[in-house]
């Protein structure tokens, strides 16, 4: 991928011209992340901010009692993190971890809210982006709270499907980007339970799995499952 290629699909950087586009990424130091190497720690107490040019990074957050983990989100290139940080000052409130090779424009606290306040385009951008993260992690938050499995898997598919389906004439076409297991760790449940659930809404033929995507062929009962 291109650096101009790269930058086009950055929604922090919407609106911006290309010229100022590599005005805000020139002073970032490129880090190569191996899979499965932790990028970033619940509870650090650094001040990077992270922009991805390739690769997968998952977001979580970990107990230490329980051992348990649960997956906030999956980022790909284009998305960043590291953001909340650096403008509250606090520890880190998640963990970040490279699902596969993965490759980010790092810059520090200084350099961020340097550009910021020379690009208030980028701050605008910068709100409308948490806005939008805060309001999913409400709706995870509720569904952990109210849903079986049945309905937090159901959910995520009519959000995959909203977020990037494509309608054709049996059903909305959802491309899958992730394996099995990272599925299971977005509805906080197991890859075999998981596995067990599409098996069922298949057999009701509320899906249709394919390899790397999945066909939702009745949108009103998979909703009704979210109820």
């Amino acid at each position: 991928m291109t650096e101009q290629n790269f930058l086009k699909d950055v929604a922090l950087l919407a609106d911006l011209s290309e010229r100022d586009k590599q005005a805000l990424v020139e002073g970032l130091e490129e880090r190569f992340f191996h899979a499965g190497n932790v990028i970033l720690h619940a509870k650090d107490t650094s001040a990077h901010f992270f922009l991805i040019k390739s690769g997968k990074v998952k977001i979580s957050l970990r107990s230490d009692e329980t051992e348990r983990e649960v997956t906030l989100t999956y980022l790909k290139p284009g998305d960043f993190f590291g953001e909340m940080a650096i403008l509250d000052g606090e520890p880190r409130s998640a963990a970040a971890t490279a699902t596969t090779d993965t490759i980010a424009l790092v810059g520090a606290r200084e350099h961020f809210l340097t550009k910021l306040g020379e690009n208030p385009q980028v701050a605008l951008n910068l709100l409308a982006i948490m806005s939008q993260r805060l309001r999913r992690a409400d709706q995870q938050i509720e569904d952990l709270a109210f849903l079986d499995v049945q309905g937090r898997v159901a959910r995520m598919l009519l959000e995959m499907a909203e977020r990037e389906g494509e309608e054709t004439e049996v059903g909305i076409l959802v491309p899958l980007h992730h394996t099995r297991q990272e599925l299971a760790n977005l509805v906080s449940t197991s890859r075999e339970t998981l596995t067990r659930v599409l098996k069922l809404f298949e057999r009701l033929a509320f899906i249709k799995l394919g390899r790397k995507r999945v066909m939702l062929t009745n949108i009103p009962r998979l909703q009704k499952k979210t109820l």
